[in-house]
C-alpha cells in the first residue's frame, strides 16, 4: 500500500507525546535560537528562511496534534492540547509577522 506524503509526515503517537517532544519543546528551542539570531543582525534572506522554516514547523505540528488529540484517555486533554497548540499557532504568526515588519521597517 503506498502512503501519500501527508500520510508520511503524521505522527502515530500519543497525545503527550507529541505535544510535549514533538511540539512544546522543539518549538521553545526554534524561537530562542531565532531570537538570538535576529537580535545579531541576520540579513533579511537568513530571517526569511528561518520565518518560512518556523511557519512551515508550525502549521505541522498543528496538524500532528489535531490528529493525535483523541490518543488519551479523557478527551478533555485533547481539547485543551488543540486550544493550546492553536492558540501558540496564532502567536507564532503575529510575533513572527512583528519581528519582520520590524526588520523592515
Amino acid at each position: 500500500m503506498k502512503l501519500s506524503r501527508l500520510a508520511a509526515l503524521s505522527l502515530n503517537r500519543p497525545l503527550g507525546e507529541v505535544f510535549w517532544l514533538y511540539g512544546a519543546l522543539p518549538s521553545n528551542l526554534f524561537w530562542a535560537g531565532l531570537l538570538f539570531i535576529y537580535q545579531r543582525g541576520a540579513s533579511l534572506g537568513t530571517l526569511a528562511l528561518l520565518f518560512a522554516t518556523l511557519m512551515l514547523y508550525t502549521a505541522w505540528i498543528l496538524m500532528q496534534v489535531w490528529l493525535c488529540a483523541d490518543n488519551v484517555k479523557n478527551p478533555v486533554f485533547g481539547v485543551m492540547a488543540r486550544f493550546l497548540t492553536a492558540a501558540w499557532a496564532i502567536n507564532t504568526l503575529l510575533l513572527s509577522a512583528s519581528l519582520w515588519l520590524q526588520r523592515l521597517a
